[in-house]
Protein backbone atom coordinates (compact mmCIF):
# COMPACT_ATOMS: atom_id res chain seq x y z
CA UNK A 1 0.00 0.00 0.00
CA UNK A 2 1.20 3.51 -0.87
CA UNK A 3 0.18 6.19 1.60
CA UNK A 4 0.49 9.98 1.62
CA UNK A 5 -0.06 11.69 4.98
CA UNK A 6 -0.57 15.42 5.47
CA UNK A 7 1.53 16.52 2.50
CA UNK A 8 2.15 20.27 2.30
CA UNK A 9 4.24 22.25 -0.17
CA UNK A 10 4.77 25.98 -0.73
CA UNK A 11 6.74 28.06 -3.19
CA UNK A 12 7.70 31.17 -1.29
CA UNK A 13 4.49 32.58 0.19
CA UNK A 14 2.25 30.56 -2.13
CA UNK A 15 0.75 27.39 -0.66
CA UNK A 16 0.40 24.79 -3.38
CA UNK A 17 -0.46 21.71 -1.30
CA UNK A 18 -1.88 21.68 2.21
CA UNK A 19 -2.42 18.57 4.34
CA UNK A 20 -3.09 16.20 1.43
CA UNK A 21 -3.67 12.60 2.53
CA UNK A 22 -4.64 9.49 0.57
CA UNK A 23 -3.76 5.86 0.07
CA UNK A 24 -3.81 3.50 -2.89
CA UNK A 25 -3.26 -0.24 -3.01
CA UNK A 26 -2.25 -2.71 -5.69
CA UNK A 27 -5.00 -3.52 -8.19
CA UNK A 28 -6.43 -0.02 -7.70
CA UNK A 29 -6.46 3.14 -9.82
CA UNK A 30 -6.55 6.45 -7.96
CA UNK A 31 -7.25 9.60 -9.98
CA UNK A 32 -6.01 13.01 -8.84
CA UNK A 33 -8.21 15.73 -10.33
CA UNK A 34 -8.78 19.45 -10.13
CA UNK A 35 -8.41 22.60 -12.23
CA UNK A 36 -5.06 23.83 -13.53
CA UNK A 37 -2.80 25.40 -10.95
CA UNK A 38 -4.07 23.55 -7.86
CA UNK A 39 -0.93 21.45 -7.41
CA UNK A 40 -1.64 18.15 -9.17
CA UNK A 41 1.68 18.01 -10.97
CA UNK A 42 3.51 19.28 -7.88
CA UNK A 43 1.97 16.44 -5.86
CA UNK A 44 3.03 13.95 -8.52
CA UNK A 45 6.59 15.31 -8.47
CA UNK A 46 6.67 14.92 -4.70
CA UNK A 47 5.38 11.35 -4.97
CA UNK A 48 8.17 10.33 -7.36
CA UNK A 49 10.75 12.38 -5.39
CA UNK A 50 11.47 14.91 -8.12
CA UNK A 51 10.55 17.52 -5.52
CA UNK A 52 10.57 17.49 -1.73
CA UNK A 53 7.43 18.20 0.28
CA UNK A 54 7.75 20.77 3.09
CA UNK A 55 5.96 18.52 5.57
CA UNK A 56 4.15 15.20 5.68
CA UNK A 57 5.29 11.76 4.61
CA UNK A 58 5.00 9.11 1.91
CA UNK A 59 5.24 5.43 2.81
CA UNK A 60 5.18 2.26 0.75
CA UNK A 61 4.14 -0.87 2.64
CA UNK A 62 4.86 1.06 5.82
CA UNK A 63 8.41 2.04 4.79
CA UNK A 64 9.24 5.75 4.26
CA UNK A 65 9.92 6.58 0.61
CA UNK A 66 13.43 7.99 0.18
CA UNK A 67 16.25 8.08 -2.35
CA UNK A 68 17.07 4.43 -1.74
CA UNK A 69 13.66 2.98 -2.59
CA UNK A 70 12.25 5.64 -4.93
CA UNK A 71 12.82 3.20 -7.80
CA UNK A 72 9.72 1.38 -6.53
CA UNK A 73 7.64 4.32 -7.81
CA UNK A 74 7.50 4.77 -11.58
CA UNK A 75 6.36 7.74 -13.66
CA UNK A 76 5.06 7.99 -17.21
CA UNK A 77 5.51 11.64 -18.19
CA UNK A 78 2.96 13.68 -20.14
CA UNK A 79 5.49 13.71 -22.98
CA UNK A 80 7.10 10.33 -23.54
CA UNK A 81 10.60 11.76 -22.83
CA UNK A 82 12.32 9.18 -25.02
CA UNK A 83 15.87 9.70 -26.25
CA UNK A 84 15.45 10.72 -29.88
CA UNK A 85 18.87 9.42 -30.98
CA UNK A 86 18.20 5.89 -29.67
CA UNK A 87 15.91 3.25 -31.10
CA UNK A 88 13.04 1.82 -29.07
CA UNK A 89 14.91 -1.17 -27.67
CA UNK A 90 17.93 0.90 -26.65
CA UNK A 91 15.62 3.42 -24.94
CA UNK A 92 14.16 0.58 -22.91
CA UNK A 93 17.49 -0.91 -21.85
CA UNK A 94 19.09 2.24 -20.41
CA UNK A 95 17.38 2.26 -16.99
CA UNK A 96 17.64 -1.50 -16.25
CA UNK A 97 21.35 -1.31 -17.14
CA UNK A 98 21.89 1.73 -14.92
CA UNK A 99 20.10 0.18 -11.94
CA UNK A 100 21.62 -3.28 -12.58
CA UNK A 101 18.27 -4.99 -12.16
CA UNK A 102 18.95 -7.78 -14.66
CA UNK A 103 21.73 -9.25 -16.72
CA UNK A 104 21.94 -7.65 -20.20
CA UNK A 105 20.38 -10.72 -21.79
CA UNK A 106 17.54 -10.90 -19.27
CA UNK A 107 16.82 -7.19 -19.70
CA UNK A 108 16.60 -7.64 -23.47
CA UNK A 109 14.30 -10.63 -23.10
CA UNK A 110 11.98 -8.78 -20.73
CA UNK A 111 11.92 -5.71 -22.98
CA UNK A 112 11.11 -7.79 -26.04
CA UNK A 113 8.35 -9.62 -24.15
CA UNK A 114 6.74 -6.32 -23.16
CA UNK A 115 7.07 -5.05 -26.73
CA UNK A 116 5.29 -8.16 -27.93
CA UNK A 117 2.58 -7.85 -25.27
CA UNK A 118 2.00 -4.20 -26.21
CA UNK A 119 1.99 -4.83 -29.97
CA UNK A 120 5.31 -3.09 -30.62
CA UNK A 121 7.77 -5.91 -31.27
CA UNK A 122 8.14 -4.86 -34.90
CA UNK A 123 9.07 -1.33 -33.74
CA UNK A 124 12.05 -2.25 -31.56
CA UNK A 125 14.57 -0.86 -34.07
CA UNK A 126 12.48 2.24 -34.87
CA UNK A 127 13.35 5.69 -33.56
CA UNK A 128 10.88 7.79 -31.54
CA UNK A 129 10.33 10.17 -34.48
CA UNK A 130 9.05 7.21 -36.50
CA UNK A 131 6.35 6.31 -33.95
CA UNK A 132 2.86 7.66 -33.40
CA UNK A 133 1.98 9.43 -30.15
CA UNK A 134 0.22 6.33 -28.85
CA UNK A 135 3.18 4.12 -29.71
CA UNK A 136 5.63 6.46 -27.96
CA UNK A 137 3.45 6.39 -24.87
CA UNK A 138 3.37 2.59 -24.85
CA UNK A 139 7.17 2.57 -25.04
CA UNK A 140 7.28 4.97 -22.07
CA UNK A 141 4.97 2.66 -20.10
CA UNK A 142 7.18 -0.35 -20.88
CA UNK A 143 10.25 1.64 -19.80
CA UNK A 144 8.59 2.29 -16.44
CA UNK A 145 7.42 -1.32 -16.03
CA UNK A 146 10.92 -2.69 -16.64
CA UNK A 147 11.96 -1.14 -13.32
CA UNK A 148 9.34 -3.31 -11.57
CA UNK A 149 7.59 -0.47 -9.71
CA UNK A 150 5.06 -1.09 -6.97
CA UNK A 151 3.39 2.23 -7.80
CA UNK A 152 3.04 3.61 -11.33
CA UNK A 153 2.08 7.25 -11.88
CA UNK A 154 0.70 8.81 -15.06
CA UNK A 155 0.75 12.56 -15.76
CA UNK A 156 -2.09 13.60 -18.12
CA UNK A 157 -1.79 10.34 -20.09
CA UNK A 158 -4.56 11.06 -22.62
CA UNK A 159 -3.56 14.62 -23.52
CA UNK A 160 -2.25 13.71 -26.99
CA UNK A 161 -4.23 10.54 -27.69
CA UNK A 162 -7.09 9.93 -30.10
CA UNK A 163 -10.08 7.81 -29.07
CA UNK A 164 -8.55 4.54 -30.30
CA UNK A 165 -5.31 5.03 -28.39
CA UNK A 166 -7.19 6.19 -25.29
CA UNK A 167 -9.15 2.94 -25.31
CA UNK A 168 -5.90 1.01 -25.72
CA UNK A 169 -4.37 2.88 -22.78
CA UNK A 170 -7.35 1.95 -20.60
CA UNK A 171 -6.92 -1.68 -21.60
CA UNK A 172 -3.22 -1.55 -20.71
CA UNK A 173 -3.85 0.06 -17.32
CA UNK A 174 -6.53 -2.51 -16.58
CA UNK A 175 -4.03 -5.24 -17.38
CA UNK A 176 -1.06 -3.92 -15.38
CA UNK A 177 -2.90 -2.73 -12.28
CA UNK A 178 -3.02 -6.31 -10.98
CA UNK A 179 0.63 -5.91 -10.01
CA UNK A 180 0.85 -2.16 -9.35
CA UNK A 181 -0.97 0.60 -7.57
CA UNK A 182 -1.83 3.18 -10.24
CA UNK A 183 -2.01 6.96 -9.70
CA UNK A 184 -3.33 9.08 -12.57
CA UNK A 185 -3.30 12.87 -12.80
CA UNK A 186 -5.80 13.91 -15.46
CA UNK A 187 -8.28 16.54 -16.63
CA UNK A 188 -10.04 13.96 -18.81
CA UNK A 189 -13.36 13.27 -17.05
CA UNK A 190 -14.42 10.56 -19.49
CA UNK A 191 -11.14 8.71 -18.99
CA UNK A 192 -11.28 9.10 -15.20
CA UNK A 193 -14.87 7.89 -14.99
CA UNK A 194 -14.01 4.79 -16.98
CA UNK A 195 -10.69 3.83 -15.39
CA UNK A 196 -10.51 5.11 -11.79
CA UNK A 197 -11.61 3.16 -8.74
CA UNK A 198 -11.39 6.29 -6.57
CA UNK A 199 -10.48 9.93 -6.95
CA UNK A 200 -9.25 12.84 -4.89
CA UNK A 201 -9.99 16.39 -6.02
CA UNK A 202 -7.52 19.18 -5.31
CA UNK A 203 -8.50 22.82 -5.13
Amino acid sequence: MFKAEKISKSYGETKVLENISFQVDRNEVLAITGPSGVGKTTLLKCIVRLEKEDSGSFTLDGIPVDEKNRIRIGLVFQSSSLFQHLNVLDNLLIAPKYHKLYSPEEARQKAEQYLQDFGLLDKQKSFPSELSGGQRQRVAIIRALLLQPDVLCFDEPTSSLDAENKNLLMEIIGRIKKDQAIIVVSHDEDFINRIADRRIALG
